[in-house]
C-alpha cells in the first residue's frame, strides 16, 4: 500500500517530465506550428498582463508555469494542475506569470469536428458531462478541469512523438486521438460532444461565432446572426449567454 507521500513524488516526477519534454519541443519564444499540423507549442519568457485574445476551438495545457483567461468576469486557470477547453471562438482577456529560467510551457491540440465525430461514434457509449451547462443542459463554450494521470500520460506521449519529425508524422494524429477520447470520458466530455453534433444549440452558436472573428471590420446586426443560427432574436440571445457568458453586442 502506498503511502500519501508516494502518489505525490510520482506527481512531482510526472510534472518535471512534462515540463522537460515541453522545454525540449518548444525551442522557440511565442506559440507556432509543431509537425502535427493539429498541434501548437507555446515558450513565454516574460510575464503579461491584460492581453486580448481569441482563441478557436483546442484544448491547452499549461505544463509549466501558469495562465489565467477572464470572460464576461469569470476567471478560468491553467496550469499544471489544470486544462482549458476551448469549445468555440471566444474573445477574452488573459495573463500569465512567466521568467527567462522558468519559462510558460504549454502544448495545445486543436479541436477538429470530424476528429471528434470518429471519436464517438467508436465510443458508442453515452459521454460524463452532459448537462452540465446552464439553459438545460448547453455547456459553457470554455471550461477548466483538473488534469487526470491517464491524461497526463497522453500529453506526455504527444510532447514525446513531437520530439522526432517521423514519429510526429506517424504518431502525432494517433495520439491527438487519445488525448481526445481522454477529454470525451472526462467531466467536462459533454462540451466536446456538443461540438461535434450539428443539430445542437450549441454548435449552432460555435457556427455563428465564426462570423464576427473572420468578418470583423463588418458591422453585425443580431438579426442578421439570429438567423444565420436558425432561431428567434430572443432565443439567440439566450444561447449565446450560456455559450460565451457574454451578450452578441460584447
Amino acid at each position: 500500500m502506498k503511502s500519501r507521500i508516494e502518489p505525490l513524488l510520482d506527481d512531482r516526477r510526472s510534472r518535471t517530465r512534462l515540463a522537460g519534454l515541453a522545454d525540449e519541443v518548444a525551442a522557440r519564444e511565442w506559440s507556432y506550428a509543431t509537425a502535427v499540423s493539429e498541434v501548437h507549442v507555446s515558450r513565454m519568457s516574460g510575464a503579461m498582463w491584460c492581453c486580448p485574445n481569441v482563441y478557436g476551438p483546442n484544448i491547452v495545457f499549461v505544463v509549466q508555469g501558469r495562465k489565467r483567461a477572464d470572460l464576461g468576469g469569470e476567471v478560468f486557470r491553467y496550469d499544471p494542475d489544470h486544462y482549458v477547453v476551448f469549445a468555440v471562438p471566444l474573445p477574452y482577456e488573459y495573463e500569465w506569470d512567466a521568467t527567462p529560467g522558468e519559462p510558460l510551457l504549454a502544448v495545445s491540440p486543436a479541436l477538429e469536428p470530424t476528429l471528434l465525430g470518429e471519436v464517438l461514434v467508436v465510443m458508442d457509449e453515452p459521454v460524463p458531462g452532459e448537462g452540465d451547462g446552464e439553459d438545460g443542459g448547453l455547456p459553457r463554450g470554455i471550461s477548466s478541469t483538473p488534469i487526470t494521470p491517464d491524461l497526463g500520460d497522453s500529453v506526455a506521449r504527444l510532447l514525446e512523438c513531437l520530439r522526432t519529425p517521423a514519429e510526429a508524422r506517424v504518431l502525432g494524429r494517433q495520439t491527438v486521438r487519445e488525448i481526445v477520447y481522454r477529454v470525451l470520458r472526462g467531466e467536462r466530455g459533454g462540451v466536446l460532444r456538443a461540438l461535434a453534433c450539428r443539430e445542437e444549440h450549441f454548435t449552432r452558436i460555435a457556427r455563428v461565432l465564426r462570423h464576427p472573428h473572420a468578418e470583423y471590420a463588418r458591422p453585425h446586426i443580431n438579426n442578421d446572426l439570429a438567423r444565420r443560427a436558425g432561431m428567434s432574436v430572443s432565443a439567440f440571445h439566450r444561447y449565446f449567454k450560456a455559450v460565451t457568458a457574454t451578450s452578441p453586442l460584447q
